[in-house]
């Protein structure tokens, strides 16, 4: 019996094998030891983007598109930004000293001439759509009895003033005028996003920051990410930090607002990475406001399987820009883990949104997994084999 159950055995092992061998419809080869873990290509149409239409440029297109970075003391002081520190901001005071708010049409104005009540009576006959003020209208002008059209879409009130004494002064000797706004209505910004009141709010004749803004949108909520928040101006995007304002005194982090400008705050569940490969647990993590490093993220997921893993096989995958400096548009960063040292180093590697952490399995582990689906069949012949010699 036992000269016969080896030719039985090699006949099961070899059919195991190649029962997992199957090809696609353009003759590639398919392993597939595991029913289930593949996708069968084979009558499926496949589409490529590549003029000639074939998987191989296909793949040399991805290879051209890639550079691979290994993690070094040197890599990390070019990719790591300086750290926030406590600074103020002279511009940000100087455009604050010298603000003036400049009128707009639907901004209502207080015209008021000391020791002439009849004119103050009158203003309130001959405004324009309103009993608080004179408006002014859709061409940027407004109207004041013996003054006349005059032109305020642009002007400050001081501007207004000079121009309505100098013209009352014909009637009336040293008129004493006060000009003022009484509603604001030509300008505002808009805060959205992971704030508890969003909302549009109006620029009045106190300049505005983005800090002032986020108070009146009532604050932060919980689940704001404080470090990418963003400015829209004039169709153009600027990333500020609220951590860095807040957290560490960076004031240049710190913006006067203008007409039109859209604060957006984004939240922390649109900011993730993701773990996979040989790892504890595989898992998506959201990053927090004070950041996520690479040895973070491997301790979060339970580190590398010690059973299977690569050591020297951890890599970080990123998406950049066309434009950078290398031509690449995927950066792949490799740390080396066979010196446990190197953890040192992953330490000091930041993540980034979208960030891909990948490792890899040794190639012991690759020849494991084939013997993981041989030897139950093994298993199984020999329990029939003694059943059978019973």
């Amino acid at each position: 019996m036992k000269t016969k159950f080896f030719p039985i055995l090699l006949t099961a092992i070899l059919l195991t094998g190649c029962a997992g061998v199957t090809r696609d419809n353009i003759g590639n080869r398919i392993t597939n030891m595991i029913p289930g873990s593949t996708v069968n290509t084979k009558n499926k149409d496949i589409v490529y983007s590549d003029e000639n239409n074939t998987q191989e440029l296909s793949e040399a297109e991805l290879n051209r598109r890639a550079a691979i970075y290994p993690i070094s003391l040197s890599l990390l002081h070019q990719l790591n930004e300086p750290e926030a520190r406590s600074r103020s901001n002279p511009a940000l005071d100087a455009q604050k000293r010298n603000y003036r708010y400049r009128l707009g049409v639907g901004d209502v104005l207080l015209v008021k001439i000391f020791n002439q009540p009849d004119f103050n009576t009158y203003q309130q006959v001959v405004s324009n759509s309103t009993s608080n003020g004179i408006t002014v209208d859709e061409s940027g002008h407004i109207f004041y009895p013996l003054a006349g059209k005059i032109q305020a879409r642009g002007k400050s009130l001081p501007e207004i003033q000079k121009v309505l004494t100098q013209r009352l002064a014909k009637y009336y000797k040293n008129p004493q005028i006060d000009v003022s706004i009484s509603q604001y209505r030509s300008q505002s910004i808009s805060v959205n996003g992971s704030v508890k009141q969003s909302g549009r709010f109006p620029l009045n004749d106190v300049p505005l920051t983005l800090l002032d803004a986020v108070s009146l949108a009532g604050g932060l909520t919980e689940a704001a990410d404080t470090t990418n928040v963003k400015l829209t101006r004039n169709g153009r995007d600027i990333t500020l930090s609220l951590q860095d304002l807040l957290q560490r005194g960076d004031m240049a982090q710190n913006q006067l607002l203008q007409n039109g400008d859209i604060v957006f705050v984004p939240t922390r569940a649109d900011v993730q990475v993701y773990v996979l490969g040989e790892v504890g647990r595989q898992t998506v993590l959201t990053l927090d406001n004070n950041g996520l490093n690479l040895t973070e993220a491997l301790a979060k997921a339970e580190g590398m399987n010690q059973n299977y893993a690569n050591a020297t096989g951890v890599f970080v995958f990123r998406n950049q820009p066309r434009h950078y400096m290398d031509g690449k548009d995927i950066h792949i960063y490799q740390l080396n883990l066979k010196d446990a040292t190197a953890y040192a180093l992953g330490t000091q590697f930041k993540l980034k949104p979208s960030d891909v952490v990948y490792v890899t399995a040794a190639p012991i582990t690759r020849w494991n997994r084939v013997l993981s689906q041989i030897i139950p069949t093994v298993s199984g012949i020999a329990t029939t084999r003694n059943t059978f010699n019973r």
